[in-house]
């Protein structure tokens, strides 16, 4: 190839086009190991309790819930971020700490995907051994799932990527680092470097429900969303009551009618926009559910 000032050049990498796999058989198998971070003293929103991810974690452990029904788990300690927007945070450094402990421990390379969930995502692993039944992605291939129909399609709430990928990932996150930069979301890092690495890509928008992806009026604690039972993932809720809320309506056990309406709940109850009931009900500080039967 000739360059502008008529010399000869080398041509140096090429074009990177970003990979979409097709299901095939014979299909991955589903065996997850799910981790979250932790960070006890981060900040936080109005309306929101300091020190709520601890709480969650320890619920979700007493109760078998999230995480903690994978066929494994980890979680790790992460740091306080640059800013408390966890809309536009700046937290790739941190992640990319956690990465480096997973990828020392190789639990990830006993099983077939690796999940990482926020701890104020409401996360149903059954529903995502589901999901990657149906979606058949070829076993042993290096493949992230695509996971809401939102701006990169690449949400951290919830990040599902095979072992395979994983492996390519760790072992390169340092270059990754020095071509792509650590000045953003740890989760458009993640998309950025997997797709500059050859990591393919499978969709499922169905995976993820992400009231940051809303438009004006949603509520941190309402519950109404949780209903689809299409979906893996429900995010965000920011404490015990409003996650546990959450993950009753989506098992069944309650409806959302049960629940106050956000306009008298409290701060962390679980309370619904489409209805509820009106005003806060008599009862113990703290307990937003309303049984009428």
């Amino acid at each position: 190839p000739t360059c502008p000032n008529g010399t000869a050049c080398e041509v140096l990498g090429g074009s990177q086009e970003v990979r979409i796999l097709a299901p095939a058989t014979p299909s991955a198998n589903t065996s997850m190991f799910c981790f979250s971070v932790v960070t006890s003293a981060g900040h936080v929103a109005a309306g929101v309790q300091k020190g709520y991810e601890q709480e969650l974690l320890d619920m979700m452990a007493e109760r078998q819930l999230g995480i903690f029904s994978c066929d494994a788990c980890g979680v790790y300690q992460g740091q306080v971020a640059k800013t408390g927007d966890w809309q536009s945070v700046v937290n790739t450094g941190i992640f990319l700490s956690v990465w480096q402990q997973i990828k020392e421990e190789g639990t990830y390379k006993r099983f077939d995907w690796t999940v990482k969930v926020d701890l104020d995502a409401v996360f149903l692993p059954e529903r995502l051994r589901m999901h990657l039944i149906s979606l058949r992605a070829p076993a042993n291939s290096a493949v992230y799932l695509q996971n809401i129909d939102f701006h990169f399609h690449f949400q951290g709430a919830l990040e599902v990527i095979s072992s395979r990928a994983v492996e390519i990932f760790v072992n390169n996150t340092q270059d990754c680092a020095t071509n792509i930069g650590l000045n953003g979301g740890e989760d458009f890092f993640t998309m950025q470097c997997l797709d500059a690495l050859g990591v393919a890509h499978m969709s499922d928008y169905s995976l993820l429900y992400d009231k940051y992806s809303q438009g004006p009026g949603w509520n941190l604690f309402d519950i109404d969303n949780c209903t689809n039972q299409g979906l893996v993932a429900m995010h965000p809720f920011k404490a015990e009551n409003s996650w546990l809320g959450c993950w009753k309506v989506a098992m069944g056990v309650q409806v959302p009618d049960d629940f106050v309406s956000c306009q008298g709940a409290w701060d962390g109850d679980a309370c619904s926009l489409s209805g509820g009931v009106q005003g806060h009900p008599e009862q113990p500080l703290g307990d937003g559910i309303v049984f009428k039967k």
